[in-house]
């Protein structure tokens, strides 16, 4: 039998812990009637036993993280739902309280003793915290990366992705990713055929980047020469955009705007360009009827081919898939 914990923090987010807790039941229902009832087991653990979630409901869980850590339990998969956190300094003192402390310290030991271990939405920042993401690649909601990045630079962040996968750890875009987080645990517990089932019942659809749901404006970082090549861009949002012109309209070096342009946002400079030019695009496919080879030219391309390229490098989707 394999075991999933769900590690439940005070004030998760009502609709990650259900999410997780109905995804994974479904496929437990799954695997009951194909007479393989007793495969899981799925545990959740409270820094006490009863949990007040974000929303003020109260769980009872099945156990205490101290229980957990003396029983010598050993979970297959570890579960963190997303925190509902929304800014650097709730982050930072949430870190500081008990229960963050005491999962913190369960996380590592899980860890070590080869738990695959998971975090969806603003949870993604107790992995990094604990040590357990260094030197890897995760993802995390996509209007937190800006703190992330500053938080641990170590890590190679892609807010841009839905699911991150690295070694044994498993990361999760916003909130509701963490649907494609349940359903990946239930492909490696359960099996595919189960998954596929619990994506049909569910409706869960395939959804592999966060990038078409980020919002211009609430990309947010504070360096002022990011903020200058972004004003700059939109400016001259039809002419053709180099490195080197952007670099040499706002009166810095080539190497000085691509290291500020990595470290604001994790992206090269010429992907920091298209991706600009790709948010007028995106605004225009999603807002007007206008064909693929006009919204092109309003951005500068000389035709259609070049933005359905980059757009399915992006979104994981064409252009009319947006529509």
């Amino acid at each position: 039998m394999q075991t999933i914990l769900i590690l439940v923090l005070d004030g998760v987010m009502d609709s990650g812990l259900a999410i997780a807790l109905d995804t994974l039941k479904a496929g437990c229902a799954f695997l009951s009637g194909a007479g393989r009832k007793d495969k899981v087991r799925i545990v959740t653990a409270g820094y006490r036993k009863r949990i007040q979630t974000g929303a003020g409901l109260r769980l009872t869980a099945d156990m205490t993280f101290k229980e957990a850590s003396e029983s010598g339990f050993k979970p297959d998969w570890v579960i963190v739902p997303g925190a509902g956190l929304t800014s650097d300094k709730e982050i930072g003192d949430r870190f500081a309280k008990s229960d963050a402390i005491e999962a913190m310290r369960l996380l590592r030991g899980f860890s070590k003793g080869k738990a695959q271990v998971s975090a969806g939405c603003s949870s993604v920042f107790f992995l990094a915290e604990a040590g357990l993401l260094a030197g890897r690649a995760a993802t995390t909601t996509w209007w937190l990366s800006h703190i992330f990045r500053t938080r641990y630079p170590d890590i190679r962040l892609d807010e841009s992705k839905m699911l991150v996968r690295d070694g044994q750890f498993l990361t999760a875009g916003s909130a509701f990713a963490q649907l494609d987080l349940a359903l990946a645990i239930v492909a490696d517990t359960m099996g595919a055929s189960i998954a596929h089932l619990c994506s049909r019942y569910l409706l869960i659809d395939r959804r592999p980047s966060q990038a078409r749901y980020m919002i211009q404006a609430h990309i947010r970082h504070m360096d002022p020469t990011v903020l200058a090549a972004e004003r700059w861009i939109d400016d001259h949002i039809l002419s053709p955009i180099s490195v080197a012109s952007l670099s040499s309209e706002l009166a810095v070096s080539t190497r000085t705007l691509s290291r500020r342009i990595q470290a604001a946002t994790g992206v090269s400079p010429v992907k920091f360009i298209q991706r600009r030019k790709l948010m007028h695009a995106i605004h225009l496919i999603e807002t007007t009827s206008m064909s693929i080879e006009a919204i092109a030219a309003k951005i500068g391309y000389q035709d259609g081919t070049a933005l359905r390229k980059l757009v399915k490098r992006e979104f994981g989707t064409t252009p009319g898939g947006l529509r």
